[in-house]
């Protein structure tokens, strides 16, 4: 029997982002090491078993509920110690799942603002209550790439002087309703740039994928699934700056987007980009 850290657990309803372009993309063979590196719902995972039985698979996720080797991938030279994998997939989108357990990620749901993966340290609402004005306006700004982020870190210290901030729907309160002509809502952004802040999602990423590259074999591949411009312009970066040096070669010179096919099942795909890259020997 291979070795696989994958759990039993019951099948889930989340639908893994463009599945099949990943696992092909990593060219695994049977037999050889295969790390997840954000295991979430698991779907990646089990079509790797499905498709290579003799695997061995590494799963790691930060959410202490999903059964695996419980680490942030930022550590994934702790997981691995001596272990030298052939193919590593980093899958930055959270499940549906996750969207149900991890309270504040959805707007959609009300709930506590706490946004936190590992359910360790400061929270959404102990960013919103404690960090001055100007700390508020450059995580929205930077993490979320919102244009009216001044007005928006205006609105929250002067929401916060009247009330605490603590569950969604106190957030919420602040935006206008969406309109007919907005494309997504106007508190997305916000939520979004929170949850990088508390997190602390990109420096992980910067860190992961180069602790990744380091670890692994000569002729093996790193995928990773993106969903917002600064995960996606982070890892064209690394992956060019490599290629470049020669340390690599790029799989995908632009990156893989979902299918018409895959967006009609699951929408919220459309934002997903993969790339790929391969270590030189």
């Amino acid at each position: 029997m291979p070795e696989t850290d994958i759990p039993r657990v019951e099948v889930s309803k989340h639908k893994p982002v463009l599945l099949q372009e990943a696992i092909d993309g990593l060219d695994l063979k049977d037999g050889e090491t295969f790390v997840d590196a954000t295991f979430g719902s698991g779907g990646h995972s089990r079509e790797v078993e499905k498709r290579f039985p003799k695997a061995r698979i590494i799963a790691i996720d930060q959410d202490p509920e999903a059964g695996v080797h419980t680490a942030n991938f930022r550590d994934i030279d702790k997981v691995l110690g001596e272990e030298r994998p052939d193919a590593i997939l980093f899958d930055l989108g959270f499940s549906s799942d996750q969207l149900e357990s991890i309270s504040g990620l959805s707007f959609t749901r009300e709930g506590p603002l706490d946004m936190r993966f590992s359910r360790e340290g400061p929270t959404a609402a102990d960013i919103l209550n404690s960090y001055d004005e100007h700390a508020i306006e450059l995580i929205i700004r930077g993490f979320g790439e919102e244009r009216n982020s001044k007005n928006i870190a205006k609105a929250i210290v002067e929401k916060r002087r009247e009330k605490p901030f603590e569950k969604t729907s106190d957030l919420l309160r602040i935006f206008r309703p969406k309109s007919f002509r907005d494309r997504i809502h106007p508190a997305t952004r916000t939520f979004q740039a929170l949850r990088i802040a508390v997190n602390d999602e990109l420096t992980a990423l910067e860190e992961g994928i180069a602790k990744g590259f380091e670890l692994l074999n000569y002729g093996g591949r790193i995928a990773v699934i993106s969903f917002h411009s600064l995960e996606d312009r982070m890892v064209k970066n690394f992956f060019r700056d490599l290629a470049k040096t020669g340390e690599a070669t790029l799989i995908t010179k632009k990156p893989i987007t979902p299918s018409e096919e895959e967006l009609k099942e699951n929408p919220r795909a459309r934002s997903a980009k993969l790339r790929i890259i391969e270590k030189n020997g």
